[in-house]
């Protein structure tokens, strides 16, 4: 059975230049300040070292925290963002069946120590992960989802997302029972604030 996703997907065919005058103004400002602020970011495969800073920042967003073993089958890049030789950040890239389009670089993990936010440093990563997917010749890049009838901490995270391209509508297969949950919980409220109860208490287990 069929249903609707939405996602944001950066051009990558322009140039370097044209693509960083495309991005939001917001999404430029960022980066500035973050390079100003002395902010370096490395590609590595340090994966317990990202992985804290993930943990912290799901539990202060109330989201689900996935095992280690999980983020590192769901991700292909890692890049970690680093302070004065602290990690502070981090952002992993991704194939996924399950995001647009499982030959496009995607966003899989996005992280980054509360008290170091200021500084921007998810701003750089992601434009780091642009110039990445741009240098190894991808057409786009792929934000890794975009939330329809967002609500609560998730309208952020959509806003910080629309910073970047444009968005854009697919349809995919689900087993029904799974698309049938998509749906109510998506138009639903009340049911979407059950379920959002039910994974905190998973969590917790």
């Amino acid at each position: 059975m069929k249903d609707i996703n939405a996602t944001i997907l950066v051009d990558l065919t322009p140039t370097e230049e044209e693509i960083f005058q495309n991005i939001h103004k917001d999404a430029r400002w960022g980066i500035k300040k973050a390079l100003k602020n002395g902010l370096k970011v490395k590609q590595t495969e340090d994966w317990e070292t990202f992985y804290p800073i993930y943990q912290k920042t799901m539990a202060t967003g109330g989201g689900f925290i996935h095992s280690l073993k999980t983020v590192k089958e769901t991700s292909a890049i890692l890049f970690l963002c680093y302070y004065k030789n602290k990690p502070i950040a981090g952002l992993s890239i991704g194939f996924r069946d399950d995001k647009y389009d499982k030959n496009l670089p995607s966003l899989s993990k996005l992280a980054s120590l509360k008290e170091y936010q200021n500084l921007q440093p998810n701003n750089l990563l992601v434009w780091e992960a642009i110039k990445w997917s741009k240098k190894k010749g991808y057409k786009k890049f792929d934000m890794g989802g975009w939330q329809i009838k967002a609500q609560g901490h998730l309208v952020g995270i959509n806003k910080f997302k629309e910073r970047w391209g444009e968005l854009t509508y697919y349809y995919k297969d689900y087993p029904i029972k799974i698309a049938i949950g998509r749906k109510l919980v998506r138009n639903f409220p009340l049911i979407k604030k059950i379920w959002d109860k039910i994974k905190k208490e998973v969590k917790k287990n």
